[in-house]
């Protein structure tokens, strides 16, 4: 049984669609994390201080901060990327609805099964020539 093109067309976009949104809610949870782990640091070293510890580990507590602030902007960066590929998804989408509800739809569907079929048939063709030659 033929799968139509829209429904084919559709299904790929929900399956990125769904991909995307995964890798999206993945991100946002590691982002969570490094701001939940950069209050912890700055707690830390907030009670360092009061305290009067060597210079030497709130220098460390301070690049590790530093560290996760570069991850957590970098995740956000690569999450702006994504965000980017969901809207340019959404509009494919849209595209692909106003093909299909538009009127000469069929008749371009009509078309595109034609000229399918005949590039199967010229590929068939074509290797029963080299098979003869």
């Amino acid at each position: 049984m033929e799968i139509d093109w829209s429904e084919e067309q559709k299904a790929k976009l929900k399956n990125e669609r769904e991909e995307l949104d995964k890798k999206m809610a993945e991100l946002e949870r590691h982002v969570d994390a490094l701001v939940l782990e950069e209050k912890q640091l700055n707690a830390n070293m907030e009670r360092e201080e009061d305290a009067e510890e060597d210079a030497k580990f709130q220098r460390l507590e301070e690049r590790a901060i530093t560290k996760l602030r570069n991850k957590q902007a970098e995740l956000k960066k690569r999450l702006d990327e994504l965000k980017k590929e969901q809207r340019a998804l959404t509009q494919q989408e849209k595209q692909l609805n106003a093909l299909i509800e538009h009127e000469k739809y069929p008749a371009w569907l009509e078309l595109k099964k034609k000229r399918d079929n005949a590039i199967k048939e010229v590929e068939r063709l074509e290797s029963e020539m080299k098979k003869l030659i």
